[in-house]
């Protein structure tokens, strides 16, 4: 389910508490999820953000020139955090809670930003994790980063860690629609 504001504040210690990055201060569009089970235990966290503003992997994957993605890299957005909390042994888990938020985030966005948006993209240390939920719930690895990281909206930084970039289109022929003139 969406996260309410008045989770906001235990969503960012438990990133803080358990996710190798720790809590963010995403910049512009964003949105919270949380998995809970049956008896309203939370069970995982996702955030959505902001793209990366270029990305040569993606932008050759979609297929889009610099002006189609300087008009519709809105239509994008980063898993930034993804937290299965710890404690748990569910089987698949993960690649549930993901299929699950990717299924309604469209729906999501629309209705908090009055616009759709097409592809997710994220960025698996491969030092830290495999992407196995990723691969398993059909995202396309496109290769791995340069090793820069967003510091503020428009402002980068080296850091020389290059991170694995997977995409998925939320709908059939999303990378067509955003290559369209």
């Amino acid at each position: 389910e969406l996260a309410e504001r008045r989770d906001l504040r235990r969503i960012n210690r438990l990133l803080d508490e358990h996710h190798y990055l720790k809590a963010m201060q995403p910049v512009g569009q964003r949105l919270y999820y949380l998995a809970k089970d049956a008896a309203e235990n939370w069970l995982a966290i996702l955030v959505f953000s902001a793209p990366a503003k270029h990305l040569k992997h993606r932008d050759r994957w979609i297929g889009w020139t610099d002006e189609q993605r300087r008009r519709r890299l809105s239509l994008v957005t980063n898993n930034s955090r993804f937290l299965l909390l710890p404690g748990l042994a569910v089987p698949n888990l993960g690649s549930r809670v993901l299929a699950l938020a990717l299924e309604r985030l469209p729906r999501d966005w629309q209705a908090q930003y009055g616009h759709p948006v097409e592809v997710v993209e994220t960025f698996v240390d491969p030092e830290q994790f495999r992407g196995t939920v990723y691969t398993a719930g059909g995202w396309t690895e496109l290769g791995q980063t340069d090793g820069w990281g967003r510091t503020r909206e428009d402002y980068y930084v080296k850091h020389d860690k290059p991170k694995r970039l997977f995409v998925r289109e939320l709908r059939r022929g999303a990378c067509r629609s955003l290559q369209a003139e």
